[in-house]
């Protein structure tokens, strides 16, 4: 049963289930500090174009809003500027701006924006 509570659990468990609903399934590389990259695939992602309101000097229009749950994604977190998001069809985008969302001291959502 899903958790509903408002708890971090909760949130994590209701992002889960929102995303395996209606996510897509994306690859997502992290790169050390040397360049030595580090994969995940079947990570579920929802990944929308950014709204016109959002597009401002520094975003443009081939950017996109993309959230990750914290479930199951500990070996590519965190993740920074220059990771890459792989779509299903191959098409590659670039972490521009990462932010983790805690509540209190727990992980419960990535939200980035990336371009590509």
């Amino acid at each position: 049963m899903l958790d509903l509570s408002d708890t971090p659990a909760g949130m994590i468990a209701r992002l889960d289930n929102s995303l395996a609903r209606r996510g897509e399934t994306v690859s997502v590389t992290k790169y050390a500090d040397d360049g030595t990259p580090t994969s995940l695939t079947g990570v579920r992602a929802s990944v929308r174009p950014s709204k016109p309101e959002e597009l401002i000097a520094s975003i443009d229009q081939s950017q996109f809003k993309v959230v990750l749950s914290p479930t199951g994604n500990s070996t590519v977190l965190p993740l920074r500027k220059g990771d890459k998001i792989t779509r299903a069809e191959g098409k590659q985008l670039n972490v521009e701006f990462p932010a983790s969302i805690y509540v209190g001291d727990t992980l419960v959502r990535i939200n980035l924006t990336v371009a590509g």
